[in-house]
């Protein structure tokens, strides 16, 4: 595990750089991105089952409070792909599976970006909309949806799911857990299905 600065360059942000997390070297890549909780160590579940590990993996910390951290995410991949990484697989948790999702859909000419995954990551949200149905249709990688059966945001992932087009999954855990919070009382299962995904994933491009 190192700590590491990532720069911010390229947003409308004053502030020069972000702390981040950097486990593991490799040219495959884990990025996940926070909740509004802003708490890099509630990936912890999954970061431990993936390290030590043939992968890199990232986590970071938002430089401040938005709805939308996707131009921060974009900053970490540009970080990470200059660290190496070929193919990078993307998770988030609810601001940080909107995050992801519309850094997906923007890259989908990008062939480093081999797949994403969100927990509790809603269309839309007191009034923004996040991402258009023909921005969710076009992602074509690999995507695996998570959530809680009574989170607020359920019904928004069974739309995705239907605009997806297909490799994707959608996966619904009892209670109404959001984001990270799906671990608790889930951790076993959502880590086993973060790590067949990403496992699967990275194959994929192998094969």
């Amino acid at each position: 595990m190192k700590q590491i600065t990532i720069p911010i360059t390229r947003t409308s942000s004053d502030i020069p750089s972000i702390p981040g997390t950097l486990y593991g070297t490799g040219k495959s890549a884990v990025i996940f991105s926070n909740m509004d909780t802003n708490d890099q160590q509630e990936w912890n579940p999954v970061v431990k089952a993936l390290v030590p590990g043939p992968c890199m993996v990232v986590t970071y910390d938002y430089p401040g409070f938005s709805l939308d951290q996707s131009e921060i995410l974009e900053e970490v991949v540009s970080c990470v792909a200059g660290m190496g990484a070929e193919r990078i697989i993307l998770i988030g948790a609810s601001r940080g599976g909107v995050a992801s999702l519309k850094v997906a859909s923007r890259r989908v000419h990008d062939d480093r970006i081999v797949a994403v995954a969100a927990l509790s990551a809603p269309i839309e949200h007191e009034g923004s909309v996040f991402y258009t149905d023909d921005e969710l249709r076009e992602i074509s990688v690999p995507k695996l949806l998570i959530n809680s059966e009574e989170d607020d945001g359920a019904e928004d992932n069974r739309k995705m799911l239907s605009l997806f087009c297909e490799p994707k999954k959608l996966l619904f855990y009892s209670g109404d857990g959001h984001g990270a919070e799906i671990f608790d009382g889930h951790e076993e299962a959502v880590v086993e299905a973060l790590l067949d995904f990403i496992n699967r994933s990275f194959s994929r491009e192998t094969a």
